[in-house]
């Protein structure tokens, strides 16, 4: 997230735990999600 959407760890780590809370999951599952979306 930090190198393709350039936000800061700060803000990476803040998106997640939003994500997590909004959508009811782990903030493991959203990291997961994530990186599933940005693979080669």
């Amino acid at each position: 997230m930090i190198e393709y959407l350039k936000m800061s760890e700060a803000e990476a780590h803040r998106f997640i735990e939003k994500q997590a809370m909004d959508m009811r999951v782990t903030k493991r599952e959203i990291a997961a999600r994530i990186l599933k979306t940005y693979e080669k």
